[in-house]
């Protein structure tokens, strides 16, 4: 019995070995073609980058037309935040973003929708662009603010574990 008790006690203790969410279905090929309606063209281009240089075996590409999208990234509603379908959703997978923000906040925001659209849900455990509120000017924690270019530290390493267990790891080279 004490043994017992010794090992619940034990796994109740013991930190999760990741923190990503996995809350939509995997897309089905390895590139998601994006529409961008929005004068985000910069932000909304190194998000894309950003998810696609993050290590798994996906990557956000152009789309030739608004047709043939997997992806239509648009304006929301006045006053409303960003938005996005969560995973594959055949013809309906969207993003949403609001109108009026800085290129840093656009550019976070945008990846942080994109997450969504990889399958990612929201993670609270660290620093993470999937955080429900993403901290992305100088009071961020991580230290997200004073990467130059942005890109390369929008995805953290929990982002990027989270898309990778989702589409596996890219093969180097």
């Amino acid at each position: 019995m004490r043994l017992l008790l010794t090992m619940l006690c034990a796994l109740t203790v013991v930190p999760l070995a990741h923190a990503y969410e996995v809350e939509g279905a995997r897309w089905p090929g390895p590139t998601i073609s994006v529409w961008n309606t929005t004068s985000y063209k910069s932000p909304v281009r190194e998000a894309e980058k950003a998810w696609s240089a993050s290590g798994a075996a996906i990557r956000f590409v152009p789309a030739a037309d608004r047709a043939s999208a997997d992806v239509v990234v648009s304006y929301g509603p006045p006053h409303a935040q960003g938005a996005a379908s969560v995973g594959y959703a055949p013809g309906e997978s969207s993003v949403s973003l609001p109108k009026g923000m800085t290129r840093m906040i656009a550019t976070t925001l945008a990846a942080h929708e994109l997450g969504h659209v990889l399958g990612l849900g929201h993670e609270a455990r660290g620093c993470t662009v999937m955080a429900p509120v993403v901290m992305a000017g100088p009071a961020s924690r991580c230290g997200i603010a004073n990467c130059k270019p942005l890109w390369r530290c929008i995805v953290q390493k929990d982002d990027a574990a989270g898309a990778a267990a989702l589409y596996g790891r890219r093969a180097s080279g």
